[in-house]
């Protein structure tokens, strides 16, 4: 007994254990970041925008959150709010002008900033602020660089990589662009002629898409490589919208080696309220049953409800009186006689035989016929009846058949389809 007592304590301890690790995995997994997609404003490492995000948090004046309900299933989006989209998927752009609520959102007075997520990062177009750099580090670098002009030399023999994707007519944000991915060589971007002198005058850009062409009477550029566009702006109704090529400048990594505050505060504009979208990036919230229970705070209400029903299930298979111990043979009553004989005989003690047919139609009186109306539709059958029972109590001891009176007086009484007897 002790050696199974063992055992099962070693059990138990061992899952305990399994499922702390498990969970322990878990927390190290989230808390990193690396369980979310790039570009995230919940994953801390390099790759992640929760630095950008935690700082708009700690600026007073400005209300920061994340939205994680699909645009399908929002309500509106105030026209007071800064809306970022960092590392979109280009060919999904079409889908996004398609929500209405979107589009009331922007014509309204809503800010729309969209920054894709580059093809091909090519870091060795960005500049470290880092001036401690090791000459083996630059020779390393330097050979590495090499070693990418000569595949990018390779692959450009191969075929061409470039995809164009041109916009419907009918998607009124992006009326007349042509954007180009995977060709873009990455450098420093220029601002534009036409753009706010607020931009800084360069920001590195890494290696991606460009907007190929673009409606001049529509788009301004904002920042473009040489006659290449990168990013650029259009006004809608009385909001704008934003189109960047890459979305390296608003990560974790570009806050510490390339920050550039002046482009990240012309970015968000003149609202005092920010939206990081994140459903674009796999994490969104539809309302379910688990949502509901979290939302109105019925989590206590259900783990009593299920304490209450294992309650229940533990009483039915352990009832708490005491088991039944059936009786040993010499201590066995045997019954002589069933329940309905035992009825029958007290019957048969109580009332004679020949009286019964008398008491029965008695009772059969008194619970049907109640009212003057009843007893005058029954009348001429009463009396048949009643004149059948005082001949049948007029008759010797030995010849009264009161089974026979019985059926008499249920013939009688049953001309009446009313009360069947």
């Amino acid at each position: 007994m002790k050696a199974r007592t063992l055992s099962l304590a070693i059990l138990i301890l061992s899952l305990a254990g399994l499922v702390y690790g498990l969970g322990w995995l878990l927390h190290l997994r989230f808390s990193s970041g690396e369980a979310y997609a790039p570009r995230s404003t919940m994953r801390a490492d390099p790759m992640g925008s929760k630095a950008f995000h935690d700082a708009l948090v700690e600026y007073e004046g400005i209300l920061v959150s994340r939205n994680f309900t699909p645009f399908d299933q929002l309500q509106s989006i105030s026209s007071e709010v800064t809306l970022l989209m960092l590392g979109g998927d280009p060919w999904r752009l079409n889908n996004l002008a398609n929500y209405e609520i979107v589009r009331d959102f922007v014509q309204a007075g809503g800010r729309l900033v969209v920054a894709l997520d580059a093809d091909e990062v090519a870091y060795e177009h960005l500049e470290r602020d880092d001036d401690n750099v090791s000459e083996d580090a630059d020779e390393a670098e330097d050979a590495d660089e090499a070693e990418d002009d000569s595949e990018a030399e390779d692959a450009d023999a191969d075929e061409d990589v470039s995809f164009v994707r041109r916009f419907k007519d009918d998607h009124e944000f992006w009326a007349g662009l042509t954007m180009i991915h995977g060709v873009h060589e990455g450098g420093r971007a220029m601002r534009g002629e036409g753009a706010d002198a607020l931009l800084p005058d360069e920001v590195p850009w890494r290696e991606g898409g460009v907007i190929a062409s673009y409606d001049e009477a529509i788009w301004t550029p904002l920042y473009q490589i040489e006659e290449e566009v990168v990013a650029a702006s259009r006004q809608f109704g009385e909001g704008a919208v934003i189109l960047m090529t890459d979305d390296y400048l608003f990560s974790n990594e570009a806050l510490l080696q390339h920050r550039f505050s002046g482009f990240l505060v012309w970015m968000l504009g003149e609202k005092r309220e920010v939206i990081f979208e994140e459903t674009h990036l796999g994490f969104s919230e539809r309302v379910g049953i688990v949502n509901l229970i979290h939302r109105y705070g019925l989590a206590g209400f259900l783990v009593a409800f299920f304490l209450c029903a294992l309650l229940v299930i533990w009483r039915g298979a352990c009832p708490l009186l005491p088991a039944f111990t059936p009786r040993s043979g010499a201590e066995r009553i045997e019954l002589e006689h069933s329940s309905e004989e035992g009825l029958g005989d007290l019957l048969r003690r109580s009332i004679r035989y020949a009286e019964m047919p008398a008491l029965a139609f008695a009772e059969w009186k008194k619970t049907f016929l109640k009212t003057e109306a009843q007893k005058n539709y029954y009348a001429r059958e009463t009396a048949e009846v009643e004149e059948a029972l005082a001949q049948a109590a007029c008759a010797p001891r030995h010849k009264q058949r009161p089974w026979e009176t019985h059926l008499e007086i249920k013939k009688i009484m049953n001309r009446k389809k009313r009360r069947q007897l």
